[in-house]
């Protein structure tokens, strides 16, 4: 598959532009299949985000008359992509596994509201489905709609939540669209502008400095330790285990105290800075010790509770290997379903020796908090390495600029990643976004299927979803 791509034109460092007959061709191809991380397509272009190995690779295809071959007839894990560019620019994938609406329910007064010639719609919704659980009893923060359909599947819409970031971001300096960046989601306050960040630096040709490198990695296990926090609190409360709840929110409710004694705030939004600016944290090394200082002691206790409460967990939201690999899903639900891919270990500088946390197989919520507990004690060991190894130099030079650029930030909940193109004046004249969320949201469909709507906000909290990651 690696050679069929690289038979298209090399359009930028990391994307290659193939004719619709080498896109079917690399489609229909036998053998191994390259993972996929994302897809999305506009009113030119359809693009599939690839993992060569622990390299991304873009590869991308024309489309003809509002129409390409559907990537999903491969890869299974394409159909969010397709769905969200349907209802957005009116690009139809053919062959696709489902067109069934993402973000238009039928309520929008304009059809295809990206596309060059959007259609005045009667904006009234489609009463065709029945909710499986109302959006306000979901489990989650933010609006997502489960609904039953005819032959009893389940399918995820986020109707009443598209933002249109995408379209506002497009025309701004990238320091103007930091402060949006920053706030796409809860899940990423620190690792969305961090990978947007990085894109935009590639294109310029830029690299930080080696201590501006290790604080952006600080305030990144920071924020993860506060998103385990969260996501452990809210599975054991829906889990009826309220003693590990209250323990973790506790906690998480010091590690934001902290980070706001140490002059940022709570939840370290505003800290990334793409430069020629840099984080806007005056104390990273006094932040961190302090983190450490006041977590470390209540780890064992927070294992242990997760031991005594196991039976609560267990077999509940069960993802197989395979489908962890098929939906190509990060973070603790990744890892806690057998897909060891962690891109921290590909990051510049990163002190690869404290990533020890186990990865499991059995998929449950049980799994996915043996994870986090996992990842929480590495990210406590990366932060004393930090603090005694500030600003280490790791050799690397900046690339060539090409005004493209594809920038990642392993957050909490999995691997985010910007697609960044700039103009003739350095701003921004496209910009792609991939949150864990949209991988998650396409594994929902066969997760619940068969499970109970009473248990639904259980297994949504143990997966740690944030809808306003895929409803841009």
């Amino acid at each position: 598959m690696s050679a069929l791509l690289r038979q298209g034109e090399q359009v930028g460092l990391l994307r290659y532009r193939l004719t619709p007959e080498q896109w079917e061709k690399m489609l229909s191809a036998p053998g191994h299949s390259l993972p996929l991380l994302a897809s999305w397509a506009d009113a030119t272009e359809a693009t599939l985000l690839l993992l060569e190995g622990e390299s991304p690779v873009l590869v991308s295809t024309p489309v003809l008359q509002r129409r390409y071959l559907g990537a999903s007839r491969r890869y299974v894990a394409a159909v969010m992509g397709e769905r969200m560019s349907r209802d957005l620019w009116g690009v139809e994938a053919q062959f696709a596994r489902s067109d069934t609406p993402l973000l238009d329910s039928g309520c929008w007064t304009v059809t295809w509201p990206l596309a060059p010639d959007p259609v005045p719609a009667s904006g009234r919704p489609d009463p065709a489905w029945a909710e499986l659980v109302p959006p306000d009893r979901s489990g989650v923060a933010g609006v997502l709609n489960l609904t039953r359909v005819e032959d009893g599947s389940v399918e995820c819409g986020l109707f009443e939540a598209h933002r249109g970031i995408q379209a506002r971001l497009r025309g701004l300096r990238p320091t103007q669209a930091l402060g949006l960046v920053g706030r796409v989601s809860a899940s990423g306050f620190v690792a969305h502008p961090l990978a947007f960040a990085r894109a935009v630096e590639q294109a310029c040709g830029l690299l930080p400095t080696p201590r501006e490198r290790d604080i952006r990695l600080l305030l990144l296990e920071v924020e993860r330790l506060s998103l385990h926090l969260y996501d452990l609190a809210r599975t054991a409360r829906e889990a009826g285990a309220g003693l590990m709840g209250e323990q973790c929110a506790m906690l998480r409710e010091r590690l934001c105290r902290l980070c706001q004694k140490h002059g940022t705030s709570r939840r370290l939004t505003d800290t990334i800075g793409v430069l020629p600016l840099e984080s806007a944290v005056t104390e990273p090394v006094l932040l961190a010790q302090a983190v450490v200082d006041s977590l470390a002691p209540y780890l064992p206790r927070l294992t242990k509770l997760n031991r005594i409460y196991a039976s609560r967990f267990a077999g509940v939201g069960v993802l197989s290997p395979e489908m962890a690999w098929q939906y190509a899903l990060g973070g603790a639900v990744g890892r806690g379903s057998g897909r060891f891919v962690d891109l921290r270990r590909s990051e510049a500088g990163m002190r690869v020796d404290c990533l020890r946390a186990p990865v499991g197989h059995e998929g449950d919520a049980l799994a996915r908090n043996r994870v986090r507990l996992g990842e929480m004690r590495d990210s406590l060991a990366l932060l004393r390495r930090l603090i005694a190894s500030i600003g280490q130099s790791d050799g690397a030079s900046p690339l060539p600029p090409t005004g493209e650029g594809l920038g990642v930030a392993e957050g909490a909940r999995g691997d985010v990643w910007y697609w960044v193109r700039l103009d003739e004046n350095g701003n921004l004249a496209d910009v792609q976004v991939r949150d864990p969320a949209v991988a998650l949201l396409g594994a929902l469909t066969p997760l619940l299927a068969s499970v109970p709507a009473a248990r639904v906000p259980l297994v949504l909290s143990s997966l740690g979803l944030s809808p306003a990651g895929a409803a841009l």
